[in-house]
């Protein structure tokens, strides 16, 4: 069996990844971490696949949570701030 197909190798690297977040705050690598561990949990419940199809579900559920993330965390609509006056104008 490959490290490709190791479920536990697929969470390690979500975790990784996650980590990663805290140093580059994007939502980028969050949303990859949880399509790491979604594979790697889809490979502990014993469902196995080719590389070509683990690597398909990664990147899906990567952009699914990516776009979750992306939902969950923007600014409320209209939360916009503006300002009408410079305090370096006289």
């Amino acid at each position: 069996m490959a490290i490709i197909e190791t479920w536990w190798a697929w969470v390690a690297f979500g975790i990784v990844l996650m980590l990663l977040e805290l140093m580059m705050p994007s939502y980028l690598f969050l949303g990859f971490g949880f399509g790491a561990i979604v594979t790697g949990i889809t490979l502990a419940l014993g469902i196995t696949m080719s590389a070509q199809y683990l690597m398909l579900l990664f990147a899906i559920a990567s952009l699914i949570s990516w776009v979750l993330l992306r939902q969950v965390f923007k600014l409320p609509k209209g939360n916009v701030q503006t300002f009408d006056h410079d305090i370096n104008d006289n």
